[in-house]
């Protein structure tokens, strides 16, 4: 009697792996899976996608940096008359952007790469303030020499 119960043990539990080895079904079944989709999120054409937006409402915007420069081409440097052509390089801030660009010989401007003729010679510093609409500003300069 004890062999047939040991028989019978070791038959049921080959029986068992086996059906578990293949996912539970009988004979001629195939095995059903369910799969979880996430739907894809959907914008406007030109709209910032929704984890864009988010992480931007926290985030502050960079730090408003300004170089002030000269155009390639023109010249620091030359007689007078000089006709310099400055430019603003800028990186961060807030827009708008205010430029000021004081040239050295009492003229300004308001452009953000302006022209300007230096009449007399001798050496001039041309700043460069820029400001933005956040407060924050930054300054730069260079210089020219006209002979």
């Amino acid at each position: 009697m004890n062999r047939i119960l040991a028989c019978s043990a070791i038959l049921a539990t080959s029986t068992v792996l086996l059906l578990a080895g293949c996912g539970g079904g009988g004979p001629g079944e195939t095995p059903t899976t369910t799969a979880t989709t996430t739907p894809p999120v959907t914008t406007q054409p030109g709209a910032t996608p929704p984890s864009t937006v988010e992480g931007k409402a926290d985030e502050e915007a960079a730090p408003l940096l300004a170089w002030a420069g000269v155009k390639e081409g023109s010249k620091e440097e030359g007689p007078a008359p000089l006709t310099v052509e400055f430019e603003a390089d800028i990186e961060g801030g807030t827009p708008p952007l205010k430029y000021v660009w004081k040239f050295g010989d009492g003229a300004e401007s308001t452009e953000k790469n302006p022209k300007h003729t230096y009449e007399k010679a001798g050496k001039y510093r041309a700043d460069l303030e820029v400001a933005d609409s956040g407060g924050d500003s930054d300054s730069d300069y260079v210089e020219i020499e006209v002979q």
